[in-house]
């Protein structure tokens, strides 16, 4: 029964990542249709981000396991850390569609507090 309800567990703990990551790719993409959301805000962040990961230059090669993605990762939550940041608590807050512990989470990430 312990073995069931692990498994339980960590199909709860996945399908909630999964709904978390869900409701962050909405959010990006309500942030950047958003008017109130500045132009610099939504353009600069994601045109330097899709520059970097489309780049065949990596700060670390991405042959190398697990650390070659690292880096994209890392910019990738770089322009989303400075969109959330540009919009503004109110405008995140408005455009989140998932539960207030996932924009607790998002906010936190962020450094875009009230």
């Amino acid at each position: 029964m312990r073995e069931a309800e692990r498994v339980g567990g960590v199909g709860a703990t996945a399908g909630a990542l999964l709904r978390l990551l869900r409701d962050v790719i909405l959010l990006v993409r309500d942030l950047v249709t958003d008017p109130r959301v500045p132009q610099r805000a939504k353009w600069t962040p994601a045109g330097l981000a899709l520059a970097y990961i489309a780049s065949p230059i990596d700060l670390v090669p991405d042959v190398i396991p697990v650390l070659g993605r690292l880096d994209d990762l890392l910019v990738l939550t770089w322009a989303f850390r400075r969109l959330v940041r540009d919009a503004g608590y109110e405008v995140t807050y408005e455009l989140w569609r998932g539960t207030d512990e996932g924009l607790a989470i998002v906010l936190e990430l962020a450094g875009a507090h009230e």
